[in-house]
């Protein structure tokens, strides 16, 4: 005997994703944070097996380039998504069961394997500034500097410093006396998780621990504000991985950045 069949729609149910996000906030802190923030740039596509919702993507249209697009979904009744999905060339960051599905959709991609780590700042303070005269709260002041600084770098993890108000989007600098070295900011921040992006220092201020300031001032902030810290980081760059365990960082899940056919890395 078979279950009801499973419907495609362009669009999400809010009410089913508030409640998913409040039992797994890491998981869907994209869609509702964007679906809150900036719904023009984004496109939903839910898989429905009668009244219960199996999976989603999450298009995001906001890169210049192409698109990026967030599967959630374990389910194999989810696999209807991949009608849904854009053409080539795109990004799907996915479950690790959703890979063959997509390839089998889409043809075959470069795949990046990520693992998401939480904090629970609000329950493991950091200790005291040791120079806090380095890092900062950036300000709209700081626009050109950040843009000058992100331009300088080739690391494709600061590719949206350029396009970013860094008040809305709550972001730190590191400095070395006025020069602006590296940056963090929070993606996201919903009340019960922020999600930690954009981390870079640039190679000669580097091992000097600018990079372990910079994540240190985002738990600060997360912690006051009573909420977990989430990243993602890709498996094979040991020496991130070793600097946020370090500071009580956790895995908790495993994802796929797929390429297909972009050219974008994470």
């Amino acid at each position: 005997m078979t279950g009801p069949p499973v419907e495609v729609r362009p669009t999400i149910d809010r009410t089913w994703l508030e409640r998913a996000c409040a039992e797994d906030p890491i998981a869907h802190a994209f869609a509702l944070w964007d679906l809150e923030r900036d719904p023009g740039r984004i496109r939903f596509f839910s898989a429905v097996r009668g009244s219960e919702t199996v999976g989603y993507l999450l298009v995001w249209l906001g890169h210049p380039t192409t698109a990026i697009v967030h599967w959630c979904g374990r389910d194999p009744a989810a696999r209807a998504l991949t009608a849904s999905l854009p053409e080539r060339p795109c990004v799907v960051i996915l479950p690790e069961e959703a890979v063959p599905w997509v390839e089998a959709a889409r043809g075959a991609g470069h795949r990046y394997p990520l693992l998401a780590f939480a904090h629970d700042a609000a329950l493991r303070p950091v200790g005291p500034r040791a120079r806090p005269e380095e890092v900062r709260p950036l300000t709209r002041s700081d626009v050109p500097r950040l843009r000058e600084w992100a331009r300088r770098q080739s690391d494709p993890v600061v590719r949206e410093y350029p396009y970013l108000d860094p008040e809305a989007e709550l972001t730190w600098g590191a400095f070395e006396g006025d020069r602006l070295v590296g940056a963090a900011r929070a993606e996201v921040r919903l009340p019960r998780v922020w999600i930690l992006g954009g981390v870079y220092v640039e190679g000669e201020s580097r091992r000097r621990g600018r990079g372990r300031a910079l994540v240190e001032e985002v738990l600060r902030a997360a912690g006051a504000a009573r909420a977990r810290v989430a990243l993602y980081v890709r498996e094979d760059r040991v020496a991130a991985r070793a600097l946020y365990e370090s500071l009580g960082f956790r895995p908790v899940d495993r994802r796929v950045w797929l390429d297909l056919g972009s050219g974008l890395v994470p």
